[in-house]
């Protein structure tokens, strides 16, 4: 293990201008014309599993293909499957970065480019552990297979159909995963809990066409006006959602749940005035480390209708809708709540206006067990890593995939996150601070050998 630590530290440039070489892939997968650039990301990473030692294979997909490698020599040992993405979000409004997305740059010890974070640079942190122990040792002391897609950001449409179809390639006892991140810079964490998703959008339509508000206000509902007014409706004065029995099946938090969320290194003024808002807001009689994991959330996620430009135009718009999303906890049913959350939208709508309601998706919240030897062995290899004790804390975020391979292949999943909080994953300049992913590469390296037993 020494050794390969020694391996790590000596390859550390060699293992960066991988980082680079590969997030200059523009590998957008919910754009067509990045569809070949997606491609090459997936035959990139294939050829660097390769070249490191691992039997490796392209599949091809519904849409975006994937890649499937192994290393599967150790008779009797424990088989970890990693899973990763190499596509990436959009880059949205090029004058936000300060150098082009693809183009990676490198400054007070950051590495800016679009992927860095989200997960080009996670999931590399697994290959270059994996080729020091093959390269110091040569072998590794687990088998390990690799499951890394390139349609992750689109929702991975694909994924669980191929996994359904390859469950004999990718058995495991385990599965490993990186596109979370630190509660602090330089303090490692493992996330143990992930909420759910429930996802609508409520479309409203009154007159065939936008009116002269002069000449038919008052006269006609005005689409724009109730929708605000159900939006209003969907929370109390406290900050509670007020779909009926949106809450049955939510577990109040245990006396203890809440002295180790207390405990996490989450200043909370420091994560407020982060993000930029003038104060924090939320659910009372809950602090904003439960708020933000494990309380259930209902949140707008957008409106649009009427005249939107510059300018005026009095009129009454034809058509208005939101995009609505809630974050669910343990316990909760999506496909329940879908049900009751429809009622409710239809009951609080009056007949003055029309009524659409779409589905943009659904899972259901994810937990591992806390004290499995996977967990035990990640908070021995990060803490010798980082020299910090291993924050562990639940992610207020969703994660299909997790409840996908706990249903298919029937294990758990051991999340130990990368990126930094100010990261910016999704936004414009994504960055990674590289002392975390070489920290992260040697707590990898160290993991292998404590999942040996």
């Amino acid at each position: 293990m020494d050794k390969c630590v020694e391996y790590l530290r000596e390859h550390r440039r060699e293992h960066l201008d991988w980082t680079i070489e590969l997030c200059r892939i523009p590998s957008i997968s919910t754009k067509e014309e990045h569809k070949q650039d997606v491609a090459a990301a997936v035959r990139w990473t294939h050829e660097l599993c390769e070249k490191i030692g691992l039997k490796s294979r392209v599949y091809e997909t519904g849409g975006h293909p994937a890649v499937c490698a192994e290393w599967c020599h150790a008779p009797g040992a424990p088989t970890y499957l990693v899973y990763g993405h190499v596509d990436v979000q959009p880059t949205g409004d090029l004058a936000l970065w300060d150098a082009p997305p693809f183009e990676p740059v490198q400054k007070d010890g950051w590495l800016i480019a679009r992927g860095a974070a989200d997960d080009k640079g996670q999931v590399l942190v697994y290959l270059r552990a994996a080729a020091a122990w093959l390269a110091t040792a040569g072998k590794l002391p687990v088998n390990l297979k690799f499951l890394i897609e390139g349609e992750e950001e689109i929702a991975s449409p694909n994924l669980g159909p191929f996994v359904e179809q390859h469950r004999e390639l990718l058995a495991c006892d385990h599965v490993l995963i990186s596109d979370t991140g630190l509660i602090r810079d330089g303090w490692p964490t493992i996330t143990y809990a992930t909420r759910g998703l429930l996802y609508k959008e409520v479309r409203l339509s009154g007159p065939h066409h936008d009116l002269h508000s002069g000449s038919h206000g008052g006269v006609v509902a005005n689409p724009a006006n109730v929708l605000a007014a159900l939006i209003a409706s969907l929370h109390d004065e406290s900050g509670r959602v007020t779909i009926p029995g949106f809450y049955d099946d939510v577990v109040e938090l245990s006396d203890e749940q809440r002295a180790q969320l207390s405990a996490l290194p989450l200043d909370e003024k420091e994560y407020i005035t982060s993000l930029g808002s003038p104060a924090p807001h939320g659910e009372a009689g809950y602090t904003t480390a439960e708020r933000r994991s494990v309380r259930p959330t209902l949140d707008v996620n957008g409106i649009y209708g009427g005249f939107m430009a510059e300018g005026a135009n009095t009129i009454i718009p034809a058509r208005a809708g939101a995009k609505i999303s809630m974050r669910l906890v343990a316990n909760q049913d999506a496909e329940k709540l879908s049900g009751v959350f429809d009622r409710t939208v239809r009951e609080r709508v009056p007949d003055t206006v029309r009524v659409e309601i779409l589905n943009h998706g659904a899972c259901g919240a994810y937990m591992a067990p806390r004290d499995s030897q996977p967990m035990k062995a990640a908070e021995r290899a990060l803490r010798e890593a980082f020299g910090k004790e291993t924050a562990l804390m639940p992610e207020g975020g969703s994660l299909p995939i997790l409840p996908m391979f706990k249903r298919l292949l029937g294990v758990d999943c051991l999340l130990i996150g990368l990126a930094s909080p100010s990261c910016n994953a999704h936004g414009p300049n994504e960055k990674v601070l590289l002392a975390d992913l070489d920290r992260g590469a040697e707590a990898v390296a160290r993991l292998f050998g404590y999942l040996a037993g």
